[in-house]
């Protein structure tokens, strides 16, 4: 049976980066591994094994590492096959990283482990926007995080209706909205004021932006399987939708209706046991370092 080569992606403007990769790959290539790397990468490393990300897949790689930050995996995330991309392998190479299961301390004793097969994979669900024509719906690319509708101009406030499976729920002054999964629950949702949701939930979260006191928009959490429209109500007012914080669709027009629904794609991460939790500790929400032994309250 043929090996499955790895692959092998990293942001650019980072020398850190591009040096991690360079003893990452040497790393591999001695483990006696066929490693790829992305295009746009490889001539700073080994010329002649480039790939470009969309021509990659479960099929054809094992896995992929990517070093950089969360918006280094959102943008690759984006440009893998979207039919059944490869495990994410996610190197923080920056500030938080949350998605990120590695650093660049621990990486190489990280790698030994899932070449010896001790991980397990996180399964996230996506989303994907539709805008609706009278001729159909065009088709947006897949959200990993969330996708975003806010005001074309920063001074002026929407006014949206929100139906779920069809069924109206509220009308509302903000903004913006998110529609966000729970492994986008700890990104632009939770600065919003949304939930944070662990991954293995499948779930949409709708969370308003500044909505107006008496407009009564409040997070919501619906199951993944539902359908969300947000229309554009305000007349002269066109809004943008951006997808991942990677691409902005601009000037959608007033009465547009704009439909959310779960995508037919999913991604992996490679991860090791109880590393959500930990990394939602140690990157999100904090902890008391040490609780005094006689921290009792006052009678």
């Amino acid at each position: 049976m043929e090996k499955k080569p790895i692959a092998l992606a990293c942001r650019l403007d980072s020398e850190r980066a591009i040096k991690l990769s360079r003893r990452i790959f040497d790393f591999l290539v001695q483990k006696g591994e066929i490693v790829y790397l992305e295009t746009r990468i490889a001539p700073k490393i080994f010329p002649h094994n480039g790939m470009d990300l969309g021509e990659m897949s479960e099929e054809n790689i094992k896995f992929i590492i990517i070093i950089g930050g969360d918006g280094s995996i959102l943008r690759v995330a984006n440009g893998l096959s979207q039919k059944d991309p490869p495990p994410i392998l996610g190197v923080n190479v920056g500030s938080i990283g949350f998605l990120d299961e590695s650093n660049e301390r621990i990486i190489f004793k990280d790698l030994s482990k899932v070449l010896n097969g001790q991980f397990t994979l996180e399964v996230c669900s996506k989303i994907t926007a539709y805008i609706a024509k009278n001729s159909g719906e065009i088709k947006l690319s897949n959200a990993l995080n969330e996708v975003l509708i806010i005001s074309s101009k920063s001074s002026k406030v929407l006014q949206i209706s929100i139906k779920i499976d069809n069924i109206f729920l509220n009308r509302s002054y903000l903004d913006g909205v998110i529609i966000s999964t729970s492994t986008g629950s700890t990104a632009y949702n939770l600065s919003a004021g949304g939930a944070i949701v662990n991954p293995n939930m499948t779930i949409m979260q709708i969370t308003p932006l500044n909505s107006f006191a008496r407009s009564g928009l409040k997070p919501l959490i619906v199951p993944i399987d539902s359908e969300i429209e947000i229309q554009l109500l305000r007349p002269r007012l066109d809004a943008k939708i951006v997808i991942d914080g990677q691409q902005i669709i601009k000037r959608i027009a007033p009465n547009t209706k704009i439909r959310i629904r779960k995508a037919n794609s999913q991604n992996k991460f490679i991860r090791f046991k109880g590393s959500y939790y930990t990394r939602l500790r140690k990157k999100i929400i904090g902890t008391i370092r040490r609780v005094p032994i006689d921290d009792s309250p006052e009678e």
